[in-house]
């Protein structure tokens, strides 16, 4: 009787103790997937972000020196005065 009962104990422990791995192991793998998947967005932010600076640069590089001071006035005292 105590035979019978050790070995039902035992498969159930066995069952529980697979299911808390397979649980573990979901819950890593979406935690690397979630990790990537923000260094993926920065990435993305920041390749954007660079571009825009490319193009701002562009931008202030084909202006002349009486465009670029008209810009910085307008810039350093405001559009109201």
């Amino acid at each position: 009787m105590w035979a019978g009962i050790w070995t039902r104990l035992q498969v159930w422990l066995l069952m529980a103790g697979a299911t808390l791995l397979v649980l573990a192991g979901a819950y890593a793998a979406g935690g690397r997937t979630a990790r990537r998947s923000t260094e993926l967005d920065a990435a993305r932010k920041n390749l954007d972000m660079k571009r825009r600076a490319d193009l701002v640069a562009q931008e202030i590089d084909a202006l002349d020196d009486a465009a670029i001071r008209r810009c910085a006035r307008r810039w350093v005292r405001g559009t109201g005065r």
